[in-house]
């Protein structure tokens, strides 16, 4: 997992023109060092969802309703506004109600899913396809059906893993092994170990849909758009 350096230098000439505010820009790279260097991960066999968690698979539940569900959206749509705690609880009552150990997918499980055996760039292929998921160059301005870009299926058949709302994982950030400690605005806001977030949402730019790129849960409302899905051994 992971990206070297000829890859950081190709995301940033290509997404620094496009990033949803030009002021980003000066700390663009620094973002995406947090992908260096490559290197390899032992992942075990698993199941995966293939859609992430949607607003009537969440309001089944019965827990407290996110803003997504507050909004009245619709149920066949990612839910969103939910925190860690909230999915790793729901992953429990899903465990104990489906007979299965469900859980949130490692941060290198999510990137196997996305990048697979080709390392793709996007889980779709490797070049940004506005297509193929629910990102700010989509237009749509909103969440759409989980299943409305069967296009940018993944090489294993797992559905929305870029755009539309960004997935929680149980990693926490800490460089890759041989990699800087990247200090930035996440750190500043939310602490040195914060949480992982995968794939991008709607509201943000396709450069988080990429296969390794790495986020986290930043409180600005631009970034509340955060779902989930489930794995299994």
């Amino acid at each position: 997992m992971g990206s070297d350096l000829d890859e950081v230098d190709r995301c940033v000439a290509e997404w620094t023109p496009r990033l949803v505010d030009p002021a980003y820009a000066p700390r663009f790279r620094s973002w995406i060092l947090k992908e260096h260097p490559p290197h390899a991960v032992p992942v075990a066999a698993f199941t995966a969802r293939k859609y992430p968690i949607t607003n009537a698979e969440f309001r089944a539940w019965g827990g407290a309703a996110p803003e997504s569900l507050r909004a009245g959206l619709p149920d066949d749509h990612p839910v969103w506004g939910v925190t860690l705690d909230e999915a790793q609880a729901f992953a429990r009552w899903a465990a104990t109600r489906d007979g299965r150990p469900w859980r949130l997918p490692t941060e290198a499980e999510w990137e196997w899913m996305a990048a697979g055996p080709e390392h793709r760039r996007y889980p779709w292929g490797d070049t940004f396809d506005a297509r193929c998921c629910n990102t700010i160059e989509a237009g749509r301005g909103a969440t759409s059906p989980v299943d409305a870009h069967p296009g940018g299926d993944s090489w294993c058949g797992v559905s929305d893993l870029g755009g539309n709302v960004e997935e929680w994982t149980s990693s926490r950030y800490a460089p890759y092994p041989g990699g800087r400690f990247v200090e930035d605005d996440l750190t500043a806001l939310v602490g040195r170990d914060h949480p992982i977030l995968r794939g991008g949402s709607f509201a943000l730019g396709g450069d988080l849909a990429r296969s390794a790129r790495r986020h986290g849960p930043h409180p600005g409302p631009r970034f509340r758009y955060v779902g989930f899905r489930l794995v299994a051994p």
